[in-house]
C-alpha cells in the first residue's frame, strides 16, 4: 500500500515518506517498505481505550498507559512516537 501511494503521488524516495498509525503493525509496515515510521498513542488501537475510558483515568494511570503504549511503538521498531494528532501537526 505504501509503494502504490508513492507511486500515485509521484514519491520516488522512501526518505521522504512518513508512515503515521496507530497500532504496532502500522510501524511494522513503514519500517518494512524503508520509510519512516511513527505512532500516535492517545486514542490509538495500541492503547485499546475509548476515549471516555482515557478521560476516567487519573493522570498517574493515563501516564502509565501512554509510556506503555510508546514502549509498544518503539519496540515495533519505531523512529517516533507522539501523544496526539496534535503534536504530530507542530513537530511537521
Amino acid at each position: 500500500m505504501i509503494f502504490r501511494n508513492m507511486e500515485a503521488l509521484g514519491i520516488d524516495d522512501v526518505h521522504k515518506v512518513l508512515k503515521v498509525g496507530d497500532t504496532a503493525s502500522d510501524i511494522k509496515e513503514g519500517k518494512h517498505a524503508g520509510v519512516w515510521s511513527a505512532g500516535v498513542v492517545i486514542g490509538s488501537s495500541e492503547m485499546g481505550l475509548s476515549e471516555e475510558e482515557y478521560q476516567a483515568l487519573s493522570p498517574e494511570e493515563q501516564e502509565a498507559k501512554c509510556k506503555e503504549t510508546e514502549e509498544k511503538f518503539y519496540a515495533a521498531g519505531a523512529d517516533l512516537v507522539f501523544r496526539t494528532l496534535q503534536d504530530l501537526a507542530e513537530a511537521l
